[in-house]
């Protein structure tokens, strides 16, 4: 599993060469961090230098040919792509683990290759700089189990020096050494001992090692068999990071958060674009590394999940026998990428629509009172693709109440879903129950539990009072249906804990109306109906990237509403809500600090299974666990509405999660013919 925040988190930001070369963008810094101050001096003037680019490329063609002979671009084709978030960091290390945020994945994804990734738009998994075409099984060695990868020869840091096996072991021994968390706690499932000092077993199964036995030989030695999520979906698809430009920063660090610190902005780059220069608060810049290893090569996807490449890299992976859904030449085609901050959306869409940008990155796509700004520009081509991802409210359930399964549960229940999507939020949004959003059509529950589902408000209101009264609660003054007002009145006071704790004020911390007004709305609407049932919450406006440091800081808060954005396999149950994967001690991304017995054991089961029938087994029975414990509300999502210039060309337009989903193509997207 990989996330990413928008809290929607990629899951998993493959990051082969397919999807590298075809899809994702890096960012850049302009200088301003300094540098030197935490760059060892051996390696000073290589981190504060200035990059080395080649001033050549291959002439465009409207359908993306490139030819061999000349290595110039057009002149003048800048991808011009509007933000309206500030991304946070230029370090790839730290985007991975501390600042997973989306607004940092678009700018800064693909300077790292992988062994494998996932093909546009099927995220079927391909060879990046793997010589199989997919991921070895590995055998038993012992009471241990072995995998063998073998790399392609000819791939090329930025810098020309070659991209070698070495890094993909130094990649692994940094995360093993520095306890990585975050991200790096699904890619790189680093085995870890059990702590003696505690009466529990903590041991975890994983990766015990990473070798690199010659230049393009690499063997991966497990304690066990991994499982898909582990291996194929996990480490097989891990980023590398140069061991040259990153080695002499791991070998000063004592921790993680001193590797952080540094800039990668003069780190050699092994996917299609290049930092350049981050200016915080204004833009980020990337330019094209010609030199990325399978630029040229044709791929293509088929609707039968298979895909193929036709170049110097040349492969084929599953059933091609299908329609074509893309085929498109390598890129980069643009020669630079420029990601401008603006502060709201509405300020981001006026700008594409006044023709400051081409494209609008945006999590949650275009808001739909936005449409007609857009479509009135008539330079502007609007898509809608399916969502892979929810928005939901989580509670701390480290501390009262949200520590109380009943207090949860009564909140899931006085929840309106439907009446918001369709009377508040006019049929924009689309109200769910899963952890698994339904476009994920194989791993989708449309069976799971619902609290109250169906009811209308007079019921929701007599079953959330009745859940809270079976378990204990008391109120001063208890909260009662009016029929005749349809109303609650009077509203609970003096609500109290089954032990008698009297619940203090709340916050529910949202992001505000200039953001996602959706959400914004929605939590009014909570807080309403919190303090029907007597709970004293106020719905708390807050910036996206202050509701991400809160909440992944000191554990001092109470509920927060954000999103995730989830990858085809749906590892992140395990992830979101594993005991050990509890963000205050671990790291991890377990941010309600959920604890359950039970569920750890599925969790654990769901990493190790390597039959996909079985997994889907696991994956509905820890969803169905979710639901009627409810660390989390899962609310809704929306169809990902997004625009771009005419003028552009992409390989699809019709893909999971939509353009947005691979940070908006920038290593293929073209000019029209």
């Amino acid at each position: 599993m990989r996330v990413r925040w928008e809290f929607r988190a990629y899951k998993r930001l493959a990051m082969a060469v397919l999807v590298a070369v075809a899809a994702y963008a890096c960012g850049g810094s302009d200088g301003s961090v300094n540098t030197a101050a935490t760059t060892p001096p051996a390696t000073q003037a290589a981190a504060t230098g200035s990059q080395t680019t080649s001033t050549s490329a291959a002439p465009v063609t409207g359908t993306g040919e490139t030819s061999s002979a000349d290595n110039t671009l057009p002149a003048g084709f800048t991808y011009k792509v509007a933000i309206f978030s500030n991304p946070t960091t230029d370090n790839p290390w730290a985007y991975l683990d501390t600042e997973p945020d989306v607004w940092n994945q678009y700018t800064l994804a693909s300077t790292l290759p992988s062994l494998y990734g996932s093909a546009f738009p099927t995220f079927t998994i391909v060879p990046g700089l793997a010589a199989d075409a997919e991921p070895p099984q590995g055998d038993a060695d012992g009471d241990r189990w072995v995998i063998y990868v073998t790399m392609r020869p000819g791939a090329e840091w930025s810098d020309g020096t070659p991209i070698t096996a070495h890094d993909v072991a130094f990649t692994f021994n940094a995360v093993k050494k520095l306890e990585m968390g975050g991200n790096w706690l699904a890619v790189l499932p680093v085995a870890r001992p059990d702590d003696p000092q505690t009466e529990e077993d903590e041991a975890r199964d994983g990766l015990i090692s990473v070798e690199a036995l010659d230049d393009h030989t690499v063997r991966y030695t497990w304690s066990t068999r991994p499982g898909l999520a582990q291996w194929q979906f996990g480490a097989a698809q891990s980023p590398i990071f140069p061991e040259s430009f990153w080695g002499p920063y791991v070998e000063a660090a004592d921790e993680a958060g001193y590797l952080y610190t540094v800039s990668g902005i003069a780190a050699p780059s092994g996917g299609p674009m290049m930092y350049d220069r981050r200016e915080p608060g204004a833009f980020v810049r990337t330019e094209a590394n010609l030199d990325v290893f399978g630029r040229g090569d044709v791929l293509t996807s088929y609707s039968t999940g298979g895909a193929a490449s036709e170049g110097a890299s040349t492969w084929e992976v599953g059933d091609t026998t299908g329609e074509v859904l893309a085929r498109w030449t390598a890129g980069p085609h643009a020669a630079a990428a420029i990601y401008s901050v603006y502060d709201t959306q509405d300020a981001a869409v006026l700008a594409l629509r006044d023709g400051e940008v081409d494209f609008m990155l945006n999590p949650l796509g275009l808001q739909r009172g936005l449409q007609s700004t857009v479509i009135e520009a008539g330079d502007l081509a609007v898509i809608s693709n399916s969502p892979s991802g929810f928005r939901y409210v989580a509670f701390n359930t480290r501390r009262f109440p949200g520590s109380e399964p009943s207090f949860r549960q009564a909140m899931a229940c006085i929840i309106d879903k439907e009446f918001m999507a369709r009377n508040v939020l006019q049929g924009v949004a689309i109200p769910l129950n899963s952890l698994i959003p339904p476009s994920n059509t194989y791993w989708a529950n449309p069976d799971v539990f619902v609290w109250c589902g169906g009811l209308g408000m007079e019921e929701r209101v007599n079953t959330a009072v009745q859940i809270l009264k079976d378990a204990g609660w008391t109120w001063e003054v208890e909260p009662q249906w009016d029929a005749d007002n349809q109303d609650v009145l009077p509203q609970g006071e003096g609500l109290r804990g089954p032990d008698g704790t009297v619940v203090a004020p709340m916050e529910l911390l949202a992001p505000g109306p200039g953001y996602d007004p959706l959400r914004a709305t929605y939590s009014l609407f909570i807080a309403d109906w919190a303090t029907d049932l007597g709970v004293p919450l106020r719905a708390q406006p807050t910036e996206f990237s202050v509701i991400v440091d809160k909440v992944f800081g000191p554990i001092d808060w109470d509920m927060y509403m954000l999103g995730w954005s989830t990858t085809i396999f749906p590892d992140h149950l395990a992830d979101f809500f594993e005991t050990r994967a509890d963000s205050a001690t671990t790291g991890g991304f377990n941010i309600p600090g959920y604890s359950n017995p039970e569920y750890d054991r599925l969790a654990r089961d769901l990493k190790s299974s390597t039959d996909l029938e079985e997994a889907a087994a696991i994956v509905r029975r820890m969803d169905g666990i979710i639901a009627r414990d409810v660390p989390y509300i899962v609310l809704f999502d929306t169809p990902i509405l997004e625009a771009y210039r005419n003028t552009l060309a992409y390989p699809s337009t019709t893909v999971l999660n939509g353009l947005q989903g691979f940070s908006g193509l920038p290593g293929s997207v073209n000019l029209a013919e």
